[in-house]
């Protein structure tokens, strides 16, 4: 226990006599600031990170370039009533970690995290009430995901700074979304290829109907007419029996005169 004490101590004289970090308070408007600036060269600069510096008893922040030395480690902004306004961690002129803000009445009023000068991770802001009034995520310096105004009571969804009214669909949403419509494409194409089926299948039933119907008509009335020839047949056959009857009985009364 002693030893871990004896390094923490070791760490914090180190810390507080580095001679490449120095402790700055001035008063900038209502607030009090108090920030430690680093002499250290920062060798790479970003186009896409916000560095702040310090120079003529000021705080300047730029893209790109730096014009003094730049802040790094703890950071603290004060109201004149010595109410905590903003805290936060600098790692060589980039915001890190995070960071809060509070109104004078001591309510917090936004947290965010920063990732060496990036906007990452979730972030929430309050009303001077502490009520929450919005809330949503940042990556990579853009607003993503569902962001939610809770005092217009309105819901936005964001990709890449890009507002949706509804939450865009993530690439497997998407291929199922594209799967479900080619299912539904087939199941329609088959649908309509069953239609044109059974429509084809109704006329051919129909057709064939008709020309048993058509033949069942003509093989009626040639039986009609079979039937009719047949009767008129029958009549001839009939009159030439009577005939032939009535000659017979003639012939045998004249037969029986003769006698």
């Amino acid at each position: 226990m002693k030893k871990i004490v004896g390094l923490l101590l070791v760490l914090f004289i180190c810390f507080a006599f580095s001679p490449d970090l120095q402790k700055r308070v001035f008063r900038k408007g209502v607030f009090d600031i108090e920030c430690y600036i680093s002499s250290k060269k920062v060798n790479y600069l970003s186009n896409k990170e916000l560095y702040y510096w310090y120079k003529s008893g000021e705080i300047h922040y730029s893209q790109s370039n730096i014009g003094g030395n730049v802040l790094h480690n703890a950071y603290l902004k004060y109201y004149r009533s010595n109410q905590l306004a903003e805290k936060g961690e600098f790692n060589y002129g980039l915001k890190t970690g995070v960071w809060k803000s509070w109104y004078e009445n001591g309510n917090l009023k936004e947290r965010i995290l920063w990732d060496n000068g990036i906007l990452n991770g979730q972030y929430t802001l309050f009303n001077s009430n502490g009520k929450l009034i919005l809330q949503g995520r940042y990556s990579k310096n853009s607003k993503v995901g569902k962001w939610i105004d809770y005092k217009t009571k309105d819901t936005i969804y964001y990709k890449k700074d890009t507002m949706f009214e509804e939450r865009p669909k993530s690439l497997v949403e998407r291929f199922l979304t594209k799967k479900d419509s080619l299912e539904k494409v087939q199941i329609k194409r088959e649908r309509v290829n069953k239609k044109k089926a059974d429509s084809i299948k109704r006329f051919k039933l129909k057709r064939e109907r008709f020309i048993k119907k058509r033949n069942d008509s003509v093989n009626k009335a040639q039986e009609k007419i079979k039937k009719l020839n047949q009767k008129k047949l029958d009549s001839i056959e009939k009159a030439k029996n009577r005939d032939n009857g009535f000659l017979n009985r003639v012939f045998k009364k004249k037969d029986k005169v003769k006698e």
